[in-house]
């Protein structure tokens, strides 16, 4: 009985190919060779599945684990950006200070030389003790 259905299933694939005169001709005995198609399944999109709620939470969570991480990486690219110009701030503002400290020993060597001169009799002038000649 199987070999019946066998034949009778193989039999509608050669009436349709010779309806329509694909086959090939064998040279032995003039049977008509019908050749095979492969049979491709391919998927289909399906909007159900992502509607389910199952599939949609895990979208969801993926989705927002997505958008934390992005924004923490252009949080930490600004936290870098602000730390280099603090970096340039600190180092203007050490020499800024560098030169504040040298004008303070200046004043305070120039305050000292004063006091000696008082303690040898020596009064200020008005007068230069140079005169420049244009």
């Amino acid at each position: 009985m199987n070999k019946n259905r066998i034949v009778a299933f193989l039999s509608r694939f050669e009436r349709g190919f010779e309806s329509k005169g694909a086959g090939n001709t064998s040279p032995d005995n003039g049977e008509v060779v019908t050749p095979v198609e492969p049979v491709i399944n391919t998927p289909k999109f399906d909007i159900d599945t992502l509607l389910q709620l199952k599939t949609f939470l895990y979208l969801f969570g993926g989705t927002v684990i997505f958008l934390l991480q992005t924004y923490n990486t252009l949080t930490i690219i600004n936290l870098a950006r602000e730390n280099e110009k603090l970096r340039e701030q600190i180092v203007m503002t050490s020499s800024v200070i560098t030169s504040q400290e040298l004008k303070v020993h200046e004043l305070h060597s120039i305050h000292n030389i004063t006091q000696d001169a008082f303690k040898i009799g020596l009064m200020p002038s008005g007068v230069p003790a140079v005169e420049l000649w244009p």
